[in-house]
């Protein structure tokens, strides 16, 4: 729980400061709280005042550069005598934020993180309770910590959970049920991530959980366990979401899109399925190609290599229609790269694109199957006057 403060200039709940008067009074201010406190414990307040007096002035930049030291300085506070925290309770909530900087200690939030749960702490007091735990933690909370966590979940962040060691379901669990209010994708996605890095399987109920959330784990799980994913995930899908998917992860969600969206048609259907296209087949794309759709540059990039090989030239001008411009940009990319070297130069000069890698002419297109050339028949894809002799043919009739 957490009781909301704003946050003025000088880090702590009030009205902003405004003006340079009112700066130098609440300099001042500090400087004669400052120097009692020097008084009670011995210390010598007048070379930190004699800074002071000398940075002193009336641009706000200058000031501002006065108020961040005293900052610094308040961080680096004694814990005041009685004033040491040896239990998580209400009294806590009364502390200022340098006394708790000051007081209360790592190791103690951690083993009460029931109680800093239980508190209606500020969101201030908890970035500081976060702050000390990320201190007494470098490099990473322990699982005996994170299985604790709940709502202080919402306090970490992405980079926090990659530093996590997660090896047990339940936590995983207990962390989505406090997740579903508030922005907290990212994390969800971080920690399935954690989770399944280690060897961990979700079963169907985290699944059913995960459902609830934008979907930018999926490229976290497996084949296996795409396919429990449920419909409504599916339509939530966003083509960032698939950026980092492998090609039988696509292959699985392009199947699940089809079934999905399969009372859709034309272009309702495309603009639907266009982010699952990185999973569709060369039947699949020759499909669109006879239907009054424009795909863009952006999406054919993202074709497999294996699907877009045997299409035409034809065949691709119709698929991108108006958008076929666009391939010079991709011309040095997979998988344009690979299509245009199986493509015959004079047909690519046909585009007007300006496209180059193509097959010169007068030469024979031969199909390099390893198996087809040791068997001596290499399948012919294009007539042509001469034969270009190649190495990795030669090799095959060697070995023959």
């Amino acid at each position: 729980m957490a009781l909301l403060c704003a946050r003025s200039p000088l880090g702590s709940c009030g009205t902003p400061a405004r003006g340079s008067l009112l700066f130098l009074l609440l300099s001042f201010r500090w400087v004669l709280h400052s120097r009692a406190q020097a008084a009670d414990t011995g210390q010598d307040a007048a070379p930190w005042l004699q800074r002071t007096s000398q940075d002193l002035s009336w641009q706000q930049p200058e000031l501002s550069v006065i108020f961040r030291r005293a900052l610094q300085d308040t961080e680096k506070k004694a814990c005041p005598p009685g004033k040491e925290a040896h239990v998580v309770d209400e009294n806590l909530i009364f502390y200022k934020e340098w006394e708790l900087e000051a007081c209360v200690d790592g190791a103690l939030l951690a083993k009460q993180m029931d109680r800093v749960n239980a508190i209606p702490f500020t969101y201030q007091q908890l970035d500081i309770f976060k702050r000390k735990l990320d201190e007494f933690y470098p490099q990473g909370y322990p699982e005996s910590l994170i299985r604790h966590l709940s709502y202080f979940f919402h306090e970490v962040t992405p980079e926090d959970i990659h530093k996590w060691n997660v090896t047990s379901l339940e936590t995983v669990k207990s962390l989505l049920k406090v997740s579903k209010r508030g922005k907290m994708d990212a994390q969800v996605a971080a920690l399935i991530a954690r989770y399944l890095v280690v060897g961990g399987q979700l079963d169907n109920a985290t699944l059913d959980m995960l459902a609830s959330f934008r979907p930018t784990y999926l490229c976290f799980l497996s084949p296996e366990q795409l396919g429990s994913v449920q419909q409504d995930v599916v339509w939530a899908v966003r083509p960032e979401d698939l950026d980092t998917c492998r090609p039988l992860q696509m292959d699985v969600l392009y199947s699940k899109a089809r079934i999905a969206f399969q009372n859709m048609s034309g272009s309702e259907y495309f603009a639907r399925i266009k982010p699952f296209l990185g999973g569709a087949s060369t039947e699949d794309l020759r499909a669109f190609t006879r239907q009054n759709i424009s795909m863009d540059v952006a999406t054919f990039k993202k074709l497999r290599k294996e699907a877009l090989l045997p299409m035409t030239i034809a065949e691709v001008q119709k698929l991108l229609g108006p958008n076929l411009a666009g391939l010079k940009v991709e011309e040095g990319n997979s998988p344009l790269r690979d299509w245009i070297l199986r493509q015959r130069q004079d047909d690519l000069d046909s585009l007007g694109l300006g496209l180059h890698g193509g097959i010169p002419n007068g030469y024979l297109v031969l199909d390099l199957n390893v198996r087809e050339a040791l068997s001596g028949g290499p399948h012919l894809l294009g007539p042509g006057p001469a034969l270009t002799v190649i190495p990795a043919l030669l090799l095959a009739l060697i070995l023959n």
